[in-house]
């Protein structure tokens, strides 16, 4: 299955709202679930960005999907790359 790197931002209204923190991962993984894909790890950072997720997802569209649905939450801004090993 294809892999994808998805970078987050909280936004403002996520960081006032720090305490449904964990509702919001699962929510998220639970869109995830529905459309057949995986959060494989997930990474709290220091920096520009907030979380890093790396993620399976059966094709193209449907991360593109997930990252939208993602951000119409109101709580995260994301993006997702397709990711391949150097290899």
């Amino acid at each position: 299955m294809p892999k994808f790197v998805v970078i987050v931002k909280g936004t403002l209204e996520g960081r006032k709202n720090i305490k449904e923190l964990k509702q919001r991962f699962i929510d998220v993984s639970n869109m995830f679930k529905a459309k057949e894909a995986k959060i494989l790890n997930a990474y709290a950072l220091l920096g520009q960005y907030d979380y890093l997720f790396l993620t399976e997802a059966p094709d193209l569209e449907t991360a593109f999907e997930l990252s939208t649905m993602i951000s119409s939450l109101g709580t995260f801004e994301c993006e997702t790359c397709p990711i391949m090993p150097l290899e």
